[in-house]
């Protein structure tokens, strides 16, 4: 039983370098108007999903061969782990995705460019911070990604609201405004996944603590 979460946890530090190597294209195709590998990053999905499909069979393995009760937290904290990587994916492509509409639709200056591949860079640390923390079962790590988690609200809030303003102010430029809200958002949602991923780490933890004490 033992050797099969060691495996998981791998497979997942996998996807998650996939999901952050994503992420991080999609926001540098952004800034350079790159739309090939802006596809190049929505063809990437699938393999995200790939990895998704062998955490699940792995799980599946491990619950078939028999498990130990403590054991039974790691399995379903691996579980909920997968599927916020795998929605990072879905993100990313999304994220390429408006880049792709962006470029073919707009022209003239992209407002707020660099200031929203800055949020994506944040987003991309956060996630790699999560998996290291998880990685290296460390609590007090997990618990200071969560407490930024308001920043990146606040960012969303804020660029939300002045692409509002623009699309008021410049009714023609709508698609533009609308696309980059899209890509706000996403990477909104990017550090909302890896916050959970940090919790989950304070769950695991705190599940060891109590067994400890048993």
């Amino acid at each position: 039983m033992d050797a099969g979460l060691p495996q998981i946890k791998g497979k997942l530090i996998d996807m998650a370098m996939l999901a952050e190597d994503m992420v991080a294209r999609s926001v540098k195709a952004l800034l350079t108007g790159d739309v090939v590998m802006a596809h190049q990053v929505c063809e990437d999905d699938d393999q995200l999903d790939r990895l998704e499909a062998e955490v699940d069979e792995l799980v599946v393995q491990i619950l078939a061969a028999g498990f130990e009760p403590k054991d039974l937290r790691a399995i379903t904290i691996s579980m909920k782990i997968s599927n916020d990587i795998e929605r990072i994916g879905d993100e990313a492509s999304t994220i390429s995705s408006s880049v792709i509409h962006l470029n073919q639709r707009s022209s003239g200056k992209v407002p707020f460019r660099e200031e929203i591949v800055a949020m994506g860079e944040k987003a991309c640390l956060l996630l790699r911070e999560a998996i290291q923390a998880y990685s290296e079962n460390d609590a007090s790590k997990a618990q200071q990604l969560i407490s930024q988690d308001d920043q990146m609200d606040s960012l969303n809030k804020f660029y939300q609201e002045e692409l509002v303003r623009m699309m008021q102010d410049n009714p023609k430029a709508i698609s533009k405004y609308s696309d980059l809200g899209v890509i706000v958002k996403r990477l909104e949602r990017v550090a909302d996944h890896a916050i959970n991923i940090a919790e989950d780490v304070l769950i695991l933890d705190k599940a060891v603590g109590a067994q400890q004490e048993t």
